[in-house]
Protein backbone atom coordinates (compact mmCIF):
# COMPACT_ATOMS: atom_id res chain seq x y z
CA UNK A 1 0.00 0.00 0.00
CA UNK A 2 2.81 2.42 0.66
CA UNK A 3 4.57 1.76 -2.19
CA UNK A 4 0.90 2.82 -4.31
CA UNK A 5 0.65 5.78 -2.60
CA UNK A 6 4.89 6.80 -2.66
CA UNK A 7 4.04 6.24 -6.50
CA UNK A 8 0.96 8.10 -6.87
CA UNK A 9 2.39 11.11 -5.06
CA UNK A 10 5.59 11.10 -7.50
CA UNK A 11 3.36 10.90 -10.24
CA UNK A 12 1.29 13.87 -9.36
CA UNK A 13 4.62 16.03 -8.31
CA UNK A 14 6.14 15.05 -11.60
CA UNK A 15 3.02 16.29 -13.54
CA UNK A 16 2.62 19.46 -11.63
CA UNK A 17 6.25 20.06 -12.65
CA UNK A 18 5.80 19.86 -16.10
CA UNK A 19 3.02 21.94 -16.26
CA UNK A 20 4.56 24.47 -14.69
CA UNK A 21 7.63 24.71 -16.78
CA UNK A 22 5.12 24.69 -20.01
CA UNK A 23 3.61 27.54 -18.51
CA UNK A 24 6.75 29.49 -18.26
CA UNK A 25 7.93 28.35 -21.03
CA UNK A 26 4.79 29.83 -23.24
CA UNK A 27 5.05 33.03 -21.18
CA UNK A 28 8.57 33.36 -22.00
CA UNK A 29 8.19 33.36 -25.73
CA UNK A 30 5.76 36.53 -26.00
CA UNK A 31 6.92 39.31 -23.85
CA UNK A 32 6.51 43.40 -25.28
CA UNK A 33 8.28 45.80 -23.47
CA UNK A 34 7.01 49.44 -23.79
CA UNK A 35 7.67 53.00 -21.82
CA UNK A 36 3.83 54.38 -21.65
CA UNK A 37 4.36 58.40 -21.45
CA UNK A 38 0.92 58.72 -19.73
CA UNK A 39 -1.74 57.68 -17.25
CA UNK A 40 -3.44 54.52 -18.34
CA UNK A 41 -6.33 51.98 -18.00
CA UNK A 42 -6.71 48.21 -18.23
CA UNK A 43 -9.73 47.12 -16.92
CA UNK A 44 -10.94 49.26 -14.03
CA UNK A 45 -7.51 50.25 -12.56
CA UNK A 46 -5.37 53.16 -13.20
CA UNK A 47 -1.50 52.94 -13.77
CA UNK A 48 0.92 56.00 -13.89
CA UNK A 49 3.33 56.59 -17.10
CA UNK A 50 6.53 54.19 -16.75
CA UNK A 51 7.90 50.89 -18.09
CA UNK A 52 5.79 47.80 -18.34
CA UNK A 53 6.10 44.61 -20.45
CA UNK A 54 2.83 42.65 -21.48
CA UNK A 55 2.86 38.64 -21.96
CA UNK A 56 0.78 36.36 -22.98
CA UNK A 57 0.39 33.53 -20.71
CA UNK A 58 -2.58 31.67 -22.30
CA UNK A 59 -4.22 32.29 -25.35
CA UNK A 60 -6.62 34.89 -25.42
CA UNK A 61 -4.63 36.67 -22.21
CA UNK A 62 -3.01 38.93 -21.26
CA UNK A 63 -0.93 40.09 -18.00
CA UNK A 64 0.37 43.77 -17.88
CA UNK A 65 3.59 43.76 -15.32
CA UNK A 66 5.58 46.45 -13.59
CA UNK A 67 9.20 46.99 -13.83
CA UNK A 68 9.93 44.73 -10.85
CA UNK A 69 8.25 41.69 -13.39
CA UNK A 70 5.17 41.53 -10.82
CA UNK A 71 1.90 41.38 -12.84
CA UNK A 72 -0.33 43.97 -11.63
CA UNK A 73 -3.48 43.55 -14.52
CA UNK A 74 -5.16 40.72 -16.61
CA UNK A 75 -7.48 40.58 -19.14
CA UNK A 76 -8.85 38.88 -21.76
CA UNK A 77 -8.65 39.28 -25.03
CA UNK A 78 -9.55 38.38 -28.68
CA UNK A 79 -8.08 38.39 -31.93
CA UNK A 80 -8.60 41.07 -33.98
CA UNK A 81 -7.49 40.12 -37.72
CA UNK A 82 -10.00 42.68 -39.21
CA UNK A 83 -8.24 45.86 -38.21
CA UNK A 84 -5.43 47.36 -40.26
CA UNK A 85 -2.80 46.79 -38.06
CA UNK A 86 1.22 48.46 -37.38
CA UNK A 87 3.75 46.47 -39.26
CA UNK A 88 5.58 46.66 -36.07
CA UNK A 89 5.17 46.06 -32.18
CA UNK A 90 2.79 48.54 -30.84
CA UNK A 91 -0.38 49.12 -28.13
CA UNK A 92 -3.44 50.74 -29.21
CA UNK A 93 -4.89 53.14 -26.36
CA UNK A 94 -8.62 54.84 -26.87
CA UNK A 95 -8.46 58.19 -25.28
CA UNK A 96 -11.96 59.48 -24.06
CA UNK A 97 -12.98 61.92 -21.49
CA UNK A 98 -9.65 62.43 -20.46
CA UNK A 99 -8.98 58.71 -19.79
CA UNK A 100 -6.52 56.54 -22.05
CA UNK A 101 -7.38 53.03 -21.98
CA UNK A 102 -5.45 49.97 -23.64
CA UNK A 103 -7.20 49.08 -26.85
CA UNK A 104 -4.79 46.78 -28.86
CA UNK A 105 -1.80 44.93 -28.62
CA UNK A 106 -0.41 44.31 -31.60
CA UNK A 107 2.81 41.61 -31.70
CA UNK A 108 5.13 41.91 -35.00
CA UNK A 109 5.64 38.24 -35.58
CA UNK A 110 1.84 37.96 -35.31
CA UNK A 111 0.72 40.18 -38.15
CA UNK A 112 -2.05 40.90 -39.57
CA UNK A 113 -3.44 39.84 -36.42
CA UNK A 114 -3.34 41.66 -32.77
CA UNK A 115 -5.04 40.90 -29.55
CA UNK A 116 -8.09 43.23 -28.98
CA UNK A 117 -8.87 43.56 -24.91
CA UNK A 118 -12.49 42.73 -23.80
CA UNK A 119 -14.34 46.53 -22.86
CA UNK A 120 -16.99 47.18 -20.44
CA UNK A 121 -20.27 47.89 -21.43
CA UNK A 122 -19.82 51.21 -19.40
CA UNK A 123 -16.02 52.15 -21.22
CA UNK A 124 -17.87 51.27 -25.22
CA UNK A 125 -21.07 53.74 -24.23
CA UNK A 126 -18.38 56.42 -23.55
CA UNK A 127 -16.19 55.78 -26.31
CA UNK A 128 -18.72 55.77 -28.65
CA UNK A 129 -19.37 59.57 -27.69
CA UNK A 130 -15.89 61.05 -28.51
CA UNK A 131 -12.78 59.19 -28.42
CA UNK A 132 -8.96 59.59 -29.97
CA UNK A 133 -6.81 56.99 -30.87
CA UNK A 134 -3.26 56.87 -30.33
CA UNK A 135 -0.26 54.20 -30.39
CA UNK A 136 2.86 53.41 -28.48
CA UNK A 137 5.82 51.96 -29.92
CA UNK A 138 7.02 48.44 -27.75
CA UNK A 139 9.79 46.46 -28.25
CA UNK A 140 9.07 42.57 -28.09
CA UNK A 141 11.08 39.55 -27.23
CA UNK A 142 10.84 35.89 -28.53
CA UNK A 143 12.81 32.87 -26.95
CA UNK A 144 14.61 32.52 -23.91
CA UNK A 145 13.53 36.04 -22.48
CA UNK A 146 12.57 35.62 -19.09
CA UNK A 147 9.07 37.96 -18.43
Amino acid sequence: MNKLIRHTVTSFALGVVCLVGAAQAQSASWVIKAHIPFEFNVGNKVFPAGNYSITRPLQNFLALRDEQGHTIATAFTYVDQFSSGPAATKLRFRSSGGQRTLLEVWQAQENPAGQRLYESKFRVMTAKRQTVDSTVDAADSVGGTKP
